[in-house]
């Protein structure tokens, strides 16, 4: 399969704007005359994977952070191999594919679960699961919206309640904020790893507007744009 589009990966703390920036970007792109075509993982409400993610982040199955990330990592993976035809298909008409989360998701919030010199094996497992066993096609960028925890703990406090949490406003993830921390760190050092960009969304403690960041967003993918279609 000649890959003639472009797989973009917008990753961000819980409460960051993920989907207010997916929203805008691709808003933008498709006014400049791209095809568009949008994921969010998990699907919560489209995939039989993405329904129990669900479920057991709002403890329905126990505690779903207890359990070792080698096996809590394969239902996030599963979910996203059930979207790879339709990935692939986008990609090879040339369309612009956006992703609120992707396979980095899984590497950070997973290996946020072990000690650091465990991470390494973890993150191979997953990237061989997820890019090999399962074909998924790996994102030409992956852009993580970076946000302090105490302020993305903030901005989850204010969402509205959701269906897969059963009413409650956090999941279990979302409550756990020594995970959280974890997690901001993992990301952070996943990308100076793997050169995926970083966005500073709350640089001096208070949150940027969502057309700033969208400004800088835009930015870093025309720059991957221009160098990856012509």
């Amino acid at each position: 399969m000649d890959k003639l589009g472009i797989l973009i990966d917008i990753e961000g703390g819980d409460g960051a704007g993920k989907a207010t920036q997916t929203k805008m970007l691709a808003e933008r792109l498709k006014a400049e005359g791209h095809e568009v075509i949008v994921f969010s993982f998990p699907r919560y409400y489209e995939s039989t994977s993405g329904k129990l993610i669900g479920e057991l982040l709002a403890g329905k199955h126990g505690d779903f952070m207890s359990v070792p990330p080698y096996v809590s990592a394969l239902p996030y993976a599963m979910d996203r191999a059930g979207a790879r035809d339709a990935i692939v298909e986008a990609l090879a008409k040339g369309a612009v594919v956006i992703c609120d989360r992707y396979t980095s998701s899984n590497l950070a919030h997973q290996s946020a679960k072990l000690p650091k010199d465990e991470q390494g094996a973890l993150v191979e497992f997953i990237e061989n699961l997820e890019y090999g066993d399962l074909r998924l096609p790996r994102p030409d960028l992956v852009m993580y919206l970076s946000v302090p925890t105490d302020v993305s703990a903030d901005l989850v406090s204010k969402k509205d309640a959701r269906e897969y949490t059963g009413g409650e406003k956090r999941d279990q993830a979302e409550r756990n904020m020594a995970h959280q921390d974890r997690t901001r760190n993992a990301y952070l050092r996943l990308a100076e790893e793997k050169g995926w960009r970083v966005v500073e969304c709350a640089p001096a403690g208070s949150l940027r507007t969502p057309e700033d960041i969208h400004e800088e967003v835009s930015r870093i993918v025309h720059e991957v744009l221009g160098a990856t279609i012509q």
